[in-house]
């Protein structure tokens, strides 16, 4: 087995940069759901398409649909 190397600071600052860029990069995920699933809304709302049609656009469930909505564009859990 191949030894680990000590933690040098550059190690420990490297890890520390990693962990925030992961951090970035999931808070911009999660602002991308929540717009998309927020403009879906919005259509649906609008009456421009049922929540079936959208699912079927979309090429995913109803209940998919339903969930996600409900996921990420529910204000109460904010």
């Amino acid at each position: 087995m191949t030894p680990t190397r000590p933690d040098t600071p550059e190690a420990t600052a490297a890890k520390a940069r990693l962990d925030t860029a992961a951090e970035v990069r999931d808070q911009a995920i999660e602002t991308a759901r929540r717009t998309y699933w927020a403009a879906v809304k919005a259509e649906i709302e609008a009456k421009n398409l049922t929540q079936g049609a959208t699912a079927e656009h979309l090429d995913f469930s109803r209940e998919h649909v339903r969930q996600q909505l409900k996921r990420y564009t529910d204000t109460a859990d904010q």
